[in-house]
This record gives structure tokens, C-alpha cells and sequence, in this order.
């Protein structure tokens, strides 16, 4: 009788241990999932070469003087100043480097011009009425050889350029007495220098677009006119000091070869 019993004890015994040695021998239930996290931002490289064209308005700033006493026309020291605007166009074509938000590059631009103007003055040392001198600049073209720097704010561009610059311009001198009495014509290249600034946003991967000022200065540089006529014969020497000056407001559209695909990450 004690044999049984102590044999039924050992059964409830193993029994009741049986479930516990099975959990211990169950896999941990899994931890809480890890905390996504999300990719860098992309950020935009303006890194590339890149073509494109431009439009806008230009305001030409001439000041002529005459440097040397001219007979029956101007006295030396004789100013006339002339201000104009009008529609210019053309294309440009540059490379970027970024590093960190800092992008340098150059930059070449050639820009068609629709500017002209004149300026008629009294011929004061005339003894006729109505003697005058007309005076007409007209820029036919500029071109720019520049050096830019920026910061990068992702897809926006903030930047200042500055370097050299050309202007093809037609002078053009005329005596008036009741109509034209005689014209001579100065076709020239002048190089100056020009400053400026803007601002571009890339609308995709490789298109941008940028709204710009530019400033151009050509210095004073004398032209001599020595062919015109009066009433009474030849004006003789007629030199005259022309200092220039371009202002630019454009609108332009760049298409960017990007080396890095045009976003990176940070």
C-alpha cells in the first residue's frame, strides 16, 4: 500500500513538472519592431555643365563730350548725355562645382540688342539758327566672360558674378540744318568689365530657371568724327569722349548636364 502511494505521488510529481520543462523549452516571444528610419532628404547638385538662353530689357547710359574746340559747332567741354532702352536676347553657357551649400563656377554669355537712341543738341558756337548735332548710339551686341560663386539653399540658387565684358556699337554723328547737312558713322568693340547677381530654381533634374541684373561698364574711350559738314564747310576736328554704361534685367532658362544625376543625399 505505501508502494502505491508513493508511486502515485511520483506521477502527480513528474505531471506537474511536465509543463514547465516544456515552456522552458519554448522560443522567447519576439521584441517590439525596430524604429523606422526614414532616408536622408535628397539635395539638389548643381554640379554640370549647362547651356541655355535669356531675355529682358537693357538701359543704355552714354555721356559724350567733346574734347577739342570744333569750328562753327562745339566748344570743348560741350556735353551731351543720352539714356535709352530696349529689348535684348541672346544665349549662355557655363560649368558648377558644389561643395557642402558653396557653388563656383564660370560663365560665357552673348546677348543681342535691340537698345538705340539719340540725342539732338544745339551746335552752340554756329552763327546759323537751327544748326544742330544728332547724336545716335546703338549697341548691336554684348558678350560676357564671368566667374560666379553661390550658395545652394537645396534647389535654390543665390549667387554674385563679375568679369569681363564686350559691346559691338554703332556711333553715329549727324549735322542738322533743316534736314540731315552731313552724317559719319563709328563702328567699334569696346571691353569693359560687369557685376551682378541673381537668383535660380531648379524646376527638375536638369532644368532651371534664374532672374538675373547685370551691370556692364565700357570706361570713356574718344572717337574721332573729322568728315562732318555745315552750311558753311567742314566742322574740322570733332573728337568726342563717349563714356558708356549698360544696365540688364533678365529672365533665363538653363538645361544642366548634372554629373550626379542632379540629387544627392545628404
Amino acid at each position: 500500500m505505501g508502494r502505491l502511494r508513493s508511486g502515485l505521488l511520483a506521477c502527480v510529481v513528474a505531471a506537474a513538472a511536465a509543463p514547465a520543462a516544456f515552456a522552458a523549452d519554448l522560443p522567447l516571444p519576439p521584441g517590439p519592431a525596430p524604429a523606422y528610419a526614414p532616408p536622408p532628404p535628397a539635395r539638389y547638385d548643381w554640379t554640370g555643365i549647362y547651356i541655355g538662353g535669356h531675355v529682358g530689357g537693357g538701359a543704355l547710359n552714354d555721356s559724350l563730350t567733346t574734347t577739342a574746340a570744333s569750328v562753327l559747332f562745339q566748344p570743348a567741354g560741350a556735353q551731351t548725355r543720352l539714356s535709352t532702352f530696349g529689348v535684348i536676347g541672346g544665349a549662355q553657357g557655363g560649368i558648377n562645382y558644389q561643395f557642402n551649400s558653396i557653388v563656383v563656377g564660370v560663365e560665357g554669355t552673348w546677348t543681342a540688342s535691340a537698345i538705340s537712341g539719340s540725342q539732338i543738341t544745339a551746335a552752340s558756337l554756329s552763327p546759323l539758327a537751327g544748326v544742330a548735332e544728332n547724336s545716335t548710339d546703338a549697341p548691336h551686341w554684348y558678350a560676357t566672360a564671368t566667374g560666379r560663386v553661390g550658395y545652394a539653399i537645396n534647389d535654390v540658387l543665390l549667387y554674385a558674378k563679375g568679369g569681363a565684358a564686350w559691346m559691338n556699337v554703332e556711333y553715329n554723328q549727324q549735322v542738322l540744318n533743316g534736314g540731315v547737312a552731313s552724317a559719319q558713322l563709328n563702328t567699334v568693340t569696346r571691353h569693359g568689365y560687369t557685376v551682378g547677381g541673381g537668383i535660380e530654381y531648379a524646376l527638375t533634374e536638369n532644368v532651371s530657371v534664374k532672374l538675373e541684373y547685370d551691370y556692364l561698364n565700357f570706361g570713356t574711350q574718344t572717337f574721332s568724327f573729322n568728315n562732318l559738314a555745315g552750311p558753311l564747310g567742314p566742322v574740322g576736328a570733332f573728337p568726342l569722349a563717349i563714356k558708356s554704361e549698360t544696365q540688364m534685367l533678365l529672365f533665363a532658362a538653363n538645361y544642366r548636364f548634372n554629373w550626379g544625376g542632379g540629387y544627392a543625399r545628404y
